[in-house]
């Protein structure tokens, strides 16, 4: 079993909405329905989210109280913010990015991840070998101390649309999104959601939702 820590929008919200419509379409102009689909699969298994703590296995005798009880504290001294939201590309993928300062989700998730880091199980030597390979030198450094490469210094806000995509791929997809994306669109970060993968590769799912209680910035 692993955690995650997310934001994932509240449900009456505009970005949820969204969000649940994009990753249930079924068809766009100009590629084949089967590789739509793919394209949208691993945002499915992880669902619609921006990722503050990666997904990790709690460490021997750790329990899952140990950690809503760190994010709890946090929740009570972090103020809700909103991040105003672009189309854009990471790594490759098309995902929505802040079109403005992210300081304040950055330090969110390096509050997150600095909290959580001594409830985190090591990581095994598969997980290494499988990613190290990859990394630049600070990314391995961040990978052996955090559990995940992409994390402080390295963390970059983004909700995944979807896989990496071709140039053609890509033009489609963005033509289609930017007809969903005619108002503008922001992120209110207002809760910590806690997330779980209960077996291998299966579907993240929504366990808690804790909110940030310290008031809502100006």
């Amino acid at each position: 079993m692993r955690y995650a820590v997310y934001f994932c929008p509240a449900e009456d919200s505009g970005l949820h909405a969204f969000g649940r419509d994009w990753l249930s379409t079924q068809t766009i102009p100009g590629m084949a329905p089967e590789r739509l689909q793919a394209l949208l699969a691993p945002a499915r298994r992880y669902g619609w989210h921006a990722t503050l703590v990666a997904p990790f296995a709690l460490a021997e005798g750790v329990s899952y109280e140990d950690l809503r009880q760190k994010l709890d504290d946090i929740a009570q001294h972090v103020a809700t913010f909103k991040l105003p939201l672009q189309l854009d590309k990471l790594a490759g993928f098309l995902a929505l990015r802040p079109s403005g300062d992210e300081a304040a989700a950055q330090a969110l998730s390096e509050r997150c991840v600095l909290a959580l880091n001594a409830l985190r199980a090591p990581l095994t030597e598969d997980a290494w070998q499988r990613r190290a390979p990859h990394l630049g030198e600070d990314e391995l450094r961040l990978f052996r101390e955090y559990g995940y490469p992409y994390v402080l210094q390295r963390y970059r806000f983004h909700m995944t649309l979807c896989a990496r995509a071709s140039d053609e791929e890509e033009q489609a997809l963005r033509e289609w999104l930017s007809l969903k994306l005619t108002k503008p669109t922001h992120a209110h970060i207002d809760a910590l959601t806690i997330c779980c993968e209960r077996e291998l590769d299966q579907p993240f799912e929504q366990i808690e939702r804790i909110a940030l209680r310290k008031g809502t910035a100006t």
